[in-house]
């Protein structure tokens, strides 16, 4: 096959691949975003891309292939805002409260700005037997970044052999602030952003996890 026949419109075959998953992607965003993780289909999300169906099994073999997918974005851009925030604040002990204030603002944006992924992440997710099993690895891998920074100050570092007390004050932080988050987001509680990121901020530094 010639290149002028791998090609079409100005475009390589992998790049229109490429091109209609974003678009899959998006359209799961939206329907799993707004209607919930029950109300994206194979023919919804086709309809809401604007492709014809037999595209959609070009890139997932399944429904809950592309609902983890979307679910795998969401978390990815999570821990690449919140690595960084850590990298643009204060190193040293002087700097723990900007540091933990730019974290906690970048994930309450994260959510709250784009309500789609917080309903996603923090309420869809709890009840979804296929993502489900997803929250717990990344509530124990955003555990474990808090655990490591805690006593390196490098995120990327391994949490295993630190004290089981800061592993415990981790996932207690962690799991509290997807709570905070998942109630200011359903309107549960009536919390300006600002306000809402002192209250976490307050705990972080109470629970003393994240001081060097």
């Amino acid at each position: 096959m010639t290149e002028s026949a791998r090609r079409y419109g100005g475009r390589a075959a992998a790049e229109r691949v490429a091109e209609r998953r974003a678009r899959l992607l998006a359209a799961g965003l939206e329907l799993m975003g707004t209607r919930g993780v029950a109300g994206a289909t194979v023919r919804g999300v086709a309809e809401e891309s604007g492709l014809a169906a037999r595209y959609f099994y070009e890139s997932f073999p399944s429904i809950e292939a592309l609902q983890l997918a979307v679910f795998e974005q969401i978390a990815a851009e999570a821990a690449a805002r919140s690595v960084a925030a850590l990298a643009t604040a204060p190193e040293g002990v002087e700097g723990v409260e900007e540091r933990t204030r730019a974290v906690l603002a970048e994930m309450a944006d994260l959510f709250l700005e784009d309500p789609r992924k917080g309903r996603i992440a923090l309420l869809e997710s709890i009840t979804s037997p296929v993502l489900g099993p997803r929250v717990l690895e990344e509530s124990r891998r955003f555990a474990g970044m808090l655990a490591a920074t805690a006593s390196s100050g490098d995120p990327a570092g391994s949490p295993e052999g630190l004290p089981v007390e800061l592993l415990l004050r981790a996932r207690f932080l962690i799991g509290g602030v997807a709570h905070a988050l998942g109630a200011a987001l359903q309107g549960d509680l009536d919390v300006e952003r600002d306000r809402l990121v002192d209250v976490l901020v307050e705990l972080f530094l109470t629970v003393d996890v994240v001081r060097p």
